[in-house]
C-alpha cells in the first residue's frame, strides 16, 4: 500500500466551500449571514481525515517518524503564517496607535506559538478585546488544530503499538469524551467550549475515524449519491438555520461536521456532488484556502479601521477580492515552493528559518512591550489622547454580582463615607461600574455612605432576563430586592444603566427565549420599568434614575487622537436628535413614572447643548470607548449630579 493518498479534487472543492463560508461571513456580504464560522468545522473534519489516513499508512509501513511529522507541519503551515504575521506587524507599525500596536504584538506572539485560542478565550470579553476588531482572531482555529497535532501522533503511536486491534474504537472513545465535554460546558462556559481543544477535538476525530472506515467499508454508488446530497443539505441547514443565541459547538455543530463527513465519504468514488466540488474554479480556491484564511481577516480589520463609515458593502467586496489576490501571491510565491521543497528542501534550513521567525516575533513583542507600542512615532499630544482608552475603573470584582459573596449574608461593596450606616444603594450594569468613582465622590461630598453593586449588560429591571445570559440578570435584580428587604436603613436607590438593552431587542422573559420582535422588547421594558419603580416605592425607597448617556459614534480616545494627528476620521459626536429618537421609549416611560422618581440625572443636558453631544470636556475624553465614562471624568459627573440635586432641592435627601 502506498503511503501517499490519491489526490482528491473534491476535497479541495470542499476546502473552498469552507473558506468561502468563512470569508463571506467575515466580510458581511450576505444579509443576515452569521454562521460562516462553521467553515472552520468543515476544515477540522477534512484535516482529521487526511492527516490520520497518512499517519496510519506510515505506521503500518513502519516509516512514520515523529520528528519528520512535526517538521512536515512546520513546512506546511509556517511559511505563509510567518509572512502574514510579518505583514500585519509592518502595517501596524505604520498605522496603529501605541496601545493597538502593543496588542497586535501580543496576538502575533500567541499566534506564532499556536496559543491564540487560549489568548482569545482569556481576553475576548465585554470589556476586553471585541471580536470584530481583533487583528488575528481567526488564528484561534489554527492553534486548536496544531495543539491537536502536537498530541495526536503520540496517541496514534501508542494505539498502533499496544492496542492495534482496538485502534479505531479507541479513537471513537476519545471522540465521545470530547463531544461529552462539549455538551457539558457549552452552556456554562461557552467561550471555553468554542475556543479550546478539549471541546473541539471531536470534530477532528470525526474526520480521523473516516480514515479508518472508508478502506474497510467502501460505500456503494447509491449511498455515495445519497450522502453527497445529504451532506450538502446538512451544511446548508446549519448555515441557514443558525440564529444568534444558539449554543455552539454543542449539538448544533453536528450539522456541519456530519455534512463534511458525508461529503468526504461521497467523494470516495464517482458521484454527482463530488464532481461539482471538483470544478476547477472551486479546486483553485481550495488550494489557496489556507493563505486566504490567513490573510482575509487582517485585511478586513485594517480596512474597517481606516475607512470607518465608508466601509460599505462595495468596499468590503473589494477587500475580499484583494484578499484573494494576496492569498494567490502568498500561495504561489511562499507556501507552495516551500511545501514542494523547491525552497528550503532540507529540514535543517527549514527549521533554522522557522526559529528565526519565532525569534523575530519575540523581538517585536519585546520592543513593543518595552516602549509601550512605539509611541515615538506620534506627537505626545496624540499619545496622551490615545492613552485614555485605559482610563477606566479597575475590575471591581468585589462589587460585581456573581463574584461577591452570595447567600443570606451577601452585601454589595461600600462607597462614599467609610464610616456610618449606608443609606444609599447605587446599582446597575456596566455604566454603573464605569462611573463608580463618580458615585463614590458624590456620596462622600454629601457626607453619606452607600452600597454599590453591578452586573455587566444587566439593566436594573425586575422580572426580566437578558437574552443569552443564563438567567443571571434576573437573579441579580431579585438578589438586590432581597438585600433591600433585609436592610431597611437603605432609603434611596440609584438605578444606572445604558438602557439600550430594550432597543437592541435583548430583553426577554426567559434566559434562552428571545422575544419575537424589537417592539416586544420595548414593551417589556415599559412594563417592568413601571413594576420596578412600584416595587421600590412600596418599600418606601426614594428612586433616582441615571438617564442614558449620549455616547459617541466611534471609540473616543482613538477618534480624538487621530484627529490630533491630522487624519480624517468620522465625527464621533452624536446629534441630539438621534440621541432623543434612540431613547424615546425610555423618556416616555420616565415621564409617565415621574411621581415615583425623586430625581433623574441627565447627561444629555450636560453634553448636548449645541445640538450635538460632546465627547470631551476640557480637552479630555469623557468616554474610554464609545459609551462608558472615563474614570478621570468623575468630577465632571459629580458636578452634574450636584447641579441636578440643587435644582430639585434635594441636596440633603438621604434621610
Amino acid at each position: 500500500m502506498s503511503e501517499r493518498l490519491p489526490y482528491r479534487a473534491d476535497i479541495d472543492g470542499l476546502r473552498a466551500v469552507a473558506v468561502l463560508l468563512v470569508v463571506v461571513f467575515h466580510f458581511d456580504l450576505v444579509p443576515g449571514g452569521k454562521a460562516g464560522f462553521m467553515g472552520v468545522d468543515i476544515f477540522f473534519v477534512i484535516s482529521g481525515y487526511l492527516i490520520t489516513a497518512i499517519v496510519r499508512r506510515q505506521l503500518d509501513a513502519g516509516t512514520f517518524r515523529l520528528g519528520a511529522f512535526y517538521a512536515g507541519r512546520v513546512r506546511r503551515l509556517a511559511p505563509a503564517l510567518c509572512v502574514v504575521l510579518l505583514l500585519s506587524l509592518l502595517v501596524g507599525a505604520l498605522t496603529l496607535l501605541p496601545q493597538d500596536l502593543l496588542e497586535l504584538a501580543r496576538q502575533t506572539l500567541a499566534s506564532q506559538f499556536y496559543l491564540a485560542n487560549v489568548y482569545y478565550w482569556r481576553h475576548v470579553s465585554y470589556f476586553g478585546l471585541q471580536a470584530g476588531d481583533v487583528f488575528l482572531l481567526h488564528m484561534w482555529s489554527l492553534a486548536v488544530e496544531e495543539q491537536f497535532y502536537l498530541l495526536f501522533p503520540l496517541l496514534l503511536i501508542g494505539l498502533h503499538r499496544w492496542l492495534r486491534r482496538g485502534f479505531w474504537p479507541a479513537l471513537g472513545v476519545v471522540l465521545l469524551a470530547s463531544f461529552a465535554l462539549n455538551l457539558g460546558f457549552v452552556a456554562s462556559k461557552p467561550e471555553a467550549s468554542f475556543y479550546l481543544l478539549p471541546t473541539r477535538a471531536w470534530e477532528l476525530l470525526a474526520g480521523a475515524l473516516l480514515a479508518g472506515a472508508l478502506p474497510r467499508w467502501p460505500a456503494p454508488r447509491a449511498l455515495r449519491e445519497l450522502l453527497g446530497v445529504g451532506g450538502a443539505a446538512l451544511i446548508a441547514a446549519a448555515v441557514l438555520g443558525y440564529r444568534e443565541g444558539i449554543a455552539f459547538p454543542g449539538l448544533y455543530a453536528l450539522l456541519p461536521v456530519a455534512g463534511a463527513a458525508a461529503l468526504i465519504v461521497a467523494g470516495s468514488g464517482p458521484a454527482l456532488l463530488p464532481r461539482l466540488l471538483a470544478q476547477p474554479g472551486l479546486v483553485y480556491v481550495g488550494r489557496i484556502s489556507y493563505a486566504l484564511y490567513l490573510v482575509h481577516w487582517p485585511v478586513h480589520v485594517y480596512a474597517g479601521r481606516w475607512l470607518g463609515s465608508a466601509y460599505d458593502g462595495a468596499t468590503r467586496a473589494a477587500m475580499l477580492a484583494l484578499s484573494l489576490l494576496l492569498a494567490a501571491a502568498i500561495h504561489h510565491a511562499v507556501e507552495n515552493p516551500v511545501r514542494l521543497r523547491q525552497r528550503l528542501p532540507q529540514p535543517a534550513p527549514l527549521l533554522r528559518g522557522y526559529a528565526a521567525a519565532l525569534a523575530l516575533s519575540l523581538a517585536a513583542f519585546a520592543l513593543a512591550w518595552q516602549t509601550g507600542g512605539l509611541p515615538q512615532r506620534y506627537d505626545p499630544a496624540v499619545v496622551a489622547l490615545a492613552a485614555y482608552v485605559d482610563d477606566r475603573s479597575p475590575p471591581l470584582s468585589e462589587c460585581e454580582f456573581g463574584r461577591v459573596a452570595q447567600g443570606p449574608a451577601w452585601a454589595p461593596c461600600r462607597i462614599g463615607r467609610s464610616d456610618g450606616a449606608p443609606r444609599w444603594l447605587v446599582y446597575g450594569d456596566s455604566h454603573a461600574w464605569a462611573a463608580q468613582a463618580a458615585f463614590d465622590r458624590w456620596l462622600a461630598a454629601k457626607g453619606e455612605a452607600g452600597y454599590f453593586v453591578f452586573r455587566h449588560s444587566c439593566p436594573p429591571l425586575l422580572g426580566l432576563d437578558v437574552f443569552g445570559d443564563r438567567g443571571e440578570c434576573r437573579a441579580f435584580n431579585d438578589a438586590v430586592l432581597g438585600f433591600l428587604d433585609a436592610h431597611a436603613e437603605v432609603r434611596t436607590v440609584v438605578l444606572v444603566s445604558t438602557w439600550r438593552q430594550a432597543v437592541e431587542g435583548l430583553l426577554s422573559i426567559g434566559p434562552s427565549a428571545r422575544l419575537p420582535a424589537r417592539e416586544a422588547s420595548l414593551q417589556a421594558f415599559d412594563r417592568q420599568f413601571s413594576r420596578t419603580l412600584e416595587a421600590l416605592h412600596e418599600r418606601g425607597q426614594r428612586v433616582y434614575v441615571w438617564e442614558p448617556l449620549p455616547g459617541a459614534a466611534a471609540p473616543v480616545p482613538q477618534a480624538l487622537a487621530w484627529a490630533a494627528a491630522g487624519r480624517a476620521v468620522d465625527e464621533p459626536t452624536v446629534p441630539l436628535q438621534r440621541y432623543r429618537s434612540t431613547y424615546d421609549f425610555f423618556f416616555a416611560a420616565l415621564e409617565r413614572e415621574r411621581a415615583r422618581v425623586s430625581l433623574s440625572f441627565s447627561p444629555s443636558e450636560a453634553l448636548c447643548g449645541e445640538g450635538r453631544c460632546a465627547v470631551e470636556a476640557g480637552g479630555k475624553p469623557l468616554y474610554f470607548d464609545n459609551s462608558h465614562v472615563t474614570r478621570s471624568s468623575a468630577d465632571f459627573w459629580v458636578r452634574m449630579m450636584q447641579g441636578a440635586e440643587r435644582r430639585a432641592g434635594l441636596e440633603h435627601a438621604a434621610r
